[in-house]
């Protein structure tokens, strides 16, 4: 499937604020004035962020009460068409090996480079799709950065969201692709998710595929977002409930059966992974990553016995487990 690339940016859009000045003429307030404090000092501030109109009871001629006044109407900010957002001219955040803490990487024209203890690196933008990720009606991107130094090479999906004026980015990246690694076949948005096509490296198996091709490990996942308050992650549907990111591994190849409880995100109001079962699956400790950690919180990989791999026995999901 060919993917279009299209151009796009960080975060752009801005709402324009109006402030309300009051003019005095002659000896008298005009009716509705209030008295000598501004009209901004001790003033309550709506939702938008802007101070309604103060009104006051004294300064009109008659000595009466002046007639109550409207509050100033303001119209919501509209949607950031996300087409028209320039990632290639973007400060973006991407953690290397889809794990460590993120840096900034400001592209220019789609590119940017930096010396690593005396070794070039490279990024450049790849693909970008497009579609309603989250299921809110606007249109969002998923697009791929690229990364290379000396003979290796990576690339790294991550999502950006319309949220009102801005396009947001998302610090976990939600595929990985890269030589003698994993292969993103294709990346499709439809119905508030994104829908992914990869081959995986099986190791044994595939180990006689040069590192130019893609592994014989089909795996197919959908993922969509799961919000909560000023929290947002990745998390997959399907083929089960799960983390939406990257798995770090297992830190050890085995591990006794027993399932705990399980949530696709650190919260409990995310949908629930799994649940606890003495024998229904097996849970594997994860390697250690920056990039996941949570406080009270660990991620862990688990499979779910009776469910099938399409990849050789090696596949596993992550989801989230209360320390």
């Amino acid at each position: 499937m060919r993917i279009r690339t299209l151009p796009l940016s960080f975060t752009l859009g801005a709402m324009a604020l109006s402030a309300l000045t009051a003019c005095s003429g002659g000896a008298s307030d005009p009716p509705g004035a209030g008295g000598s404090q501004g009209a901004s000092e001790g003033a309550a501030v709506d939702d938008a962020g802007l101070s309604p109109a103060v009104t006051g009871t004294g300064g009109n001629a008659s000595g009466g009460a002046a007639p109550p006044t409207e509050p100033p109407t303001t119209e919501p900010p509209s949607a950031v068409d996300i087409r028209t957002v320039d990632l290639a001219n973007a400060t973006w955040l991407y953690s290397v090996g889809g794990f460590d803490l993120p840096v900034e990487v400001k592209l220019v024209n789609g590119e940017a480079s930096s010396d690593g203890d005396g070794v070039l690196i490279t990024y450049s933008l790849g693909d970008v799709v497009y579609g309603d990720v989250d299921g809110d009606g606007d249109a969002d991107a998923v697009a791929r950065i690229n990364r290379a130094q000396s003979m290796g090479s990576q690339g790294l999906w991550y999502t950006w969201l319309a949220e009102g004026p801005d396009a947001v980015q998302l610090k976990y990246p939600v595929a990985q692709t890269g030589r003698c690694s994993t292969f993103v076949e294709s990346v499709v948005i439809s119905d508030g998710g994104i829908s992914l096509t990869e081959y995986l490296r099986i190791p044994g198996l595939d180990d006689a595929i040069p590192c130019s091709d893609p592994g014989t490990g089909l795996k197919k996942r959908t993922i969509t977002i799961h919000t909560e308050g000023s929290d947002t992650w990745p998390v997959q549907t399907e083929p089960v409930a799960a983390w939406g990111g990257l798995c770090p591994g297992p830190r050890w190849p085995d591990t006794g059966p027993g399932l705990v409880d399980l949530w696709a995100a650190p919260s409990k109001t995310a949908a629930t992974a799994a649940a606890a079962a003495p024998d229904g699956g097996a849970v594997f400790e994860q390697k250690d990553a920056a990039l996941t950690q949570r406080d009270g919180w660990s991620l862990v990989g688990f499979r779910v016995f009776g469910v099938e791999s399409d990849v050789g026995g090696t596949d596993m999901a992550c989801a989230w487990a209360l320390k």
